[in-house]
């Protein structure tokens, strides 16, 4: 028997689901460096806004994954052992001040379930 549930909320804090109780993730995320999800991810951390500001595209890169970051933390808590999580990942490219630039977000993101243990 499989339950389905419907929550509808912030992913970085899914409190209603245990914790080892879920088998399968499928996601597709707001992609950092995409300009559509500037505001979204500068209202999470300001210092982001601060650095598309300034220019400083690495800065705000890096901030908007310590973002998606706690999401992914959420997501490794609610997975059970042996589950899957599949993440439709789509890299950015952007020129800030004049500099173009691949963004790649699948390389944090891969790194960052690397880190806690999975395989890809």
């Amino acid at each position: 028997m499989t339950i389905h549930q419907i929550i509808v909320g912030n992913s970085n804090n899914m409190h209603q689901i245990p914790s080892g109780s879920v088998q399968l993730i499928v996601t597709s995320p707001p992609y950092p460096m995409i300009e559509m999800w500037d505001d979204m991810f500068s209202t999470q951390n300001a210092d982001i806004f601060d650095a598309l500001t300034h220019n400083q595209g690495t800065t705000a890169f890096m901030k908007m994954h310590e973002v998606l970051n706690k999401t992914w933390s959420e997501c490794d808590r609610v997975l059970s052992d042996n589950g899957f999580i599949c993440i439709n990942i789509g890299d950015a490219t952007r020129t800030i001040n004049g500099d173009f630039q691949l963004y790649s977000n699948h390389t944090q993101i891969i790194n960052f379930f690397l880190s806690r243990g999975y395989s890809v």
